[in-house]
């Protein structure tokens, strides 16, 4: 037998077992190559910060990375109350994307489930897969309105267009989610930034907006790095778990 086609069948057969097994409410996510970051010589804004300019998320690359389970859906209200059920937060309903938690809670929230949170590079291959090097999940023309980059959370997968080539949805909008990732430079990167290496946890995807003067489509772009402390509470970030295979 042709060995490419040998080879095929066997990945074809590893997918359809694993397909099998994967946990309730989550994907698989195949081992492999995808493209990480951003092209220092492509189309990004030119009068923005550099750290909205994307030079953190440089240079563009090929990564490998071993096949994942990664949820379908943010973490909900209704899911995180289970966990914690006394706790008192000020909003959400529950079919609402759980916001407001520190690092530490969504940790523990997916250790108490058997999984973790994902890598930050994890994440951007669910949300860009693994054939090209897109900058949103649907591609590369900006598209507002396909994501909740509005005024006001909405439930968990109301927009069905904010939906990767993996099938995971809200990582255009909706919530930005936390990410196991320290704050470090990416393989290869010559950019310097005083908040490497400072034990900061990296933040993925943007979120719906309190005020319209604080949106750029950049923040929407899937190779974008946002970084916060660990220990921080804010109103547009949640998370999504992940699991080894």
């Amino acid at each position: 037998m042709n060995r490419v086609l040998l080879a095929t069948l066997l990945i074809a057969l590893f997918l359809a077992c694993a397909q099998d097994e994967t946990p309730s409410g989550m994907v698989l996510i195949p081992g492999g190559k995808f493209t990480l970051g951003f092209d220092p010589a492509g189309d990004l804004p030119a009068v923005v910060v550099d750290r909205t300019a994307h030079l953190n998320a440089q240079p563009l690359q090929k990564f490998d990375l071993k096949p994942f389970y990664i949820d379908m859906f943010e973490v909900t209200y209704d899911e995180f109350l289970k966990f914690k059920p006394k706790a008192a937060y000020k909003t959400g309903k529950p079919e609402d994307p759980m916001r407001g938690v520190s690092w530490y809670e969504a940790d523990a929230y997916c250790m108490w489930l058997d999984k973790r949170l994902p890598t930050e590079f994890e994440w951007e291959k669910a949300a860009r897969g693994s054939t090209d090097d897109r900058l949103f999940v649907w591609g590369n023309g900006f598209k507002r309105k396909d994501a909740n980059l509005g005024k006001k959370v909405m439930p968990a997968g109301s927009f069905p267009k904010d939906k990767s080539p993996y099938g995971i949805y809200d990582m255009t909008g909706n919530v930005s989610e936390w990410t196991a990732s320290e704050y470090i430079p990416y393989p290869g990167s010559k950019f310097k930034d005083d908040n490497f290496n400072r034990g900061l946890k990296v933040i993925r995807g943007a979120s719906y907006y309190k005020r319209d003067h604080g949106f750029m489509k950049e923040f929407a772009m899937v190779a974008h790095r946002n970084f916060a402390p660990g220990k921080i509470l804010t109103w547009d970030t949640g998370f999504r778990c992940a699991k080894d295979v």
